[in-house]
Parts: structure tokens; sequence; C-alpha cells
């Protein structure tokens, strides 16, 4: 979408109406473009963006972060500043690299890992791979789990396959902490690890980040096992099988305080763990359902699913197409993550779900890259 058109666009969507349960109002209260972005830069890039990626740090600072292809087809990033669309560095993407959530890009190149400040573009620090990259059997950004503030955790993999070496890098780039343990390290959360063992084991173990002791182990059963960490410390243990998902509960100490059975479709049940609470999509009885971290529940809602929900960038709405009345004509909802409350209902035609991807950044904001990715547009969503 150019600009030109964008002005096009904007005007002719004041002629549709949004539906909002008992607050019917003009779509032109509800949408409100504030910059657009050309992602081709004057067409000196191909026409397609493949990603974009939202990172907000410690100050507040929101960063975009698009990835672009030039015309011959070399990738880079462009990081764009989510308030005024401006163009705050770009680079290009040969090297691997991974993200955190606190606005950190960290990059591996000729053996050495670099910390990026991505709202300003430095350089935080530069720091060696601890050994040689044959060392590595999982050599990428992959093996790289993110801190705080800058700092970094790094996983090796055995030759065996049988033990993790985790390292860790702190704020200003000083390999502090090392220690061995005998699973596959995962994720961790807060001062846990979650790990497991390679091959088949449907158990997993959470790990003391300080110590590298086993802390408890959670045992899986038939089917696929996963696990999922909420931010207040607990983690969400669930097993497919069959038709049936279980949930469990477990705190930081590996204390199951609750469990729940729930209905499963393959390839249309979703998981969503938040802040404190978890979204669970009931494609088989067309629900959603809100539960808080001790297993109760909060909210739910009927609906009809048409497509796989997209959360917001901030975790605080989630957005999905969805048929109205059993009919053919869809609509576009957006609900609150907190209550489920439907937030906005778009009719169809009001965007053009074939040639724009949305992106929902919170309760009100919604990105659209648009023109088969030329340009980004920033709107503000009121009601």
């Amino acid at each position: 979408m150019s600009l030109k058109r964008i002005n096009y666009w904007l005007i002719a969507s004041l002629c549709f109406f949004l539906a909002i349960p008992s607050e019917p109002a003009l779509a032109k209260d509800l949408l409100q473009f504030q910059w657009g972005y050309d992602i081709t830069n004057g067409g000196q890039s191909a026409t397609s963006s493949y990603s974009m990626k939202s990172v907000t740090d410690g100050m507040g600072n929101e960063s975009l972060l698009v990835t672009k292809v030039d015309k011959n087809n070399d990738y880079y990033i462009d990081s764009v500043d989510a308030k005024t669309g401006e163009l705050l560095w770009s680079i290009p993407t040969d090297n691997e690299y991974t993200l955190s959530d606190d606005g950190y890009m960290f990059i591996f190149a000729d053996n050495q890992v670099s910390a990026k400040h991505i709202a300003t573009g430095q350089i935080r620090w530069t720091a060696p791979l601890p050994g040689p990259p044959e060392d590595w059997r999982l050599y990428s950004a992959e093996s790289a789990i993110p801190g705080e503030n800058g700092s970094l955790y790094l996983i090796s993999v055995s030759h065996d396959n049988k033990s993790n070496v985790l390292y860790y890098y702190d704020a200003s780039g000083n390999l502090s902490r090392k220690f061995k343990v005998p699973y596959f390290m995962q994720q961790i959360h807060g001062d846990v690890i979650v790990g497991s063992k390679f091959g088949d084991n449907p158990d997993f173990y959470l790990i003391s980040l300080t110590s590298g002791q086993k802390i408890k182990t959670i045992t899986g059963g038939k089917g696929y096992n996963g696990i999922k960490s909420l931010s207040d410390g607990t983690f969400l243990h669930y097993n497919i099988y069959k038709k049936t998902i279980t949930l469990k509960g477990y705190n930081s100490t590996g204390q199951l305080n609750w469990t729940k059975q729930l209905p499963y479709k393959e390839y249309s049940t979703e998981l969503f763990a938040l802040k404190g609470r978890f979204i669970f999509v009931d494609y088989k009885n067309k629900r959603i359902k809100l539960y808080s971290s001790s297993g109760r529940l909060i909210a739910e809602k009927a609906y009809l699913p048409v497509s796989y929900p997209n959360m917001a960038l901030d975790g605080t709405s989630l957005m999905f197409k969805s048929e109205k009345n059993d009919a053919d004509e869809l609509e576009l909802i957006i609900m609150d993550t907190n209550n489920l409350k439907v937030l906005y209902t778009y009719k169809n035609g009001e965007f053009d779900l074939h040639k724009e991807r949305l992106f929902l950044n919170n309760t009100t904001g919604l990105y659209i890259l648009s023109d088969e990715g030329r340009t980004l547009v920033s709107t503000q969503l009121i009601k």
C-alpha cells in the first residue's frame, strides 16, 4: 500500500461501520492513521517483508524489527521506532541472532557473540564463545537463552547427546558461570531450568539455575508432552493423548497444584501462556476459555472459528477471524485477554485479509503490513 493509497484507504474506511455489541460506532472513530513506513526504501528492496517483531526495552522504547530482502536476495533487518515510524538502523542478517524480551539482539559471528541494544543500535558488549565452533554440536542462536539487562545463557550439547553445559554471560559480557547437567535444557524461567532427556522420554525436569541440581521430575504420559511457563512462576505441563489434553499446574518448587482435562482436536486446539493466566482455544466445542494460573476459569466465550488466533505483541489482546451466524460472512474479532471482552468487531472487507497482514501490539494498536509487504502502517483503534 503506497502512502497515496493509504489516504484513499483511510477515506474509504469512513464508509464502514464497526460492530461492537451494544456500542455501535462509525469506523472513522476506530481507525486513526499514525504513520506509514516504506519497507522498500524507495524501491531499492524487493517487494516482500517476511516478518515483523516488536521489542520493548526497560525504558519503554518499542522498536519494530522488519525483515526484508533486497533485489540481490540479501536479507536485512530494519529497526523502526514504533511511535514515529522513523528508521533507527538497518543491518544485514547474514549472521545468526536471537532477541530478548527487554530490548537486546544477540548476534553470533566469527566465534563471538555481541549484545546489541535495539533502541539505540549500540553494541553493549562483545565476547568470545566458550570454545571453538566444532565443540558446539548445536552451534547457532538456537542454543542461546537471553537473560535480563543484556545478559545471556548459552547451551552446548555433549558429543554423546546425554548432557548440556550451561554458560552465563553477565550484563557486561563477562563469562561468570558454568555448570553441566545430564539433561537437554529447553527453557529458563526465573531461577529454574526446564530440561528433558533426549529421545522419546516423556518426562521433564526442573533444575536449579544456581546449583544445577534437579528440583523435581514432572512425569509425562503417553502421547505428546510439553511444558509452558507463566510469569508468576507456574509451570503448565500438558499431555495430548487421543482426544484429550491433560493440563497440570506446578509451582517453582515442583509442587502439583491442580489438574484439568479438556477436549483436544488435532491441528486446531491452542494453548497460550500469558502473564499469570492462560487461554485455551477449545475448537471442538467452539469456545475460548481464560484460566488463572491456579486453574480457575475466569471467563469463556462461544465463537465460530475460521483462523488461528493471533496474540497481541504484548499479550493483552488476541485477534481471529470468525464466521457470523454459521454463514459465509466473516468477521475479524479482537478480544481482551484479561476478561475475553470483545473490544472490536470488523466486518469482512474493512481489511484486505488476502494482501494485508495484521499485527496487534496491544489492546488499541494495530500494524498493517500491506501490498505484499511494501509498506508498514501504524493505526490506532479507538472506541
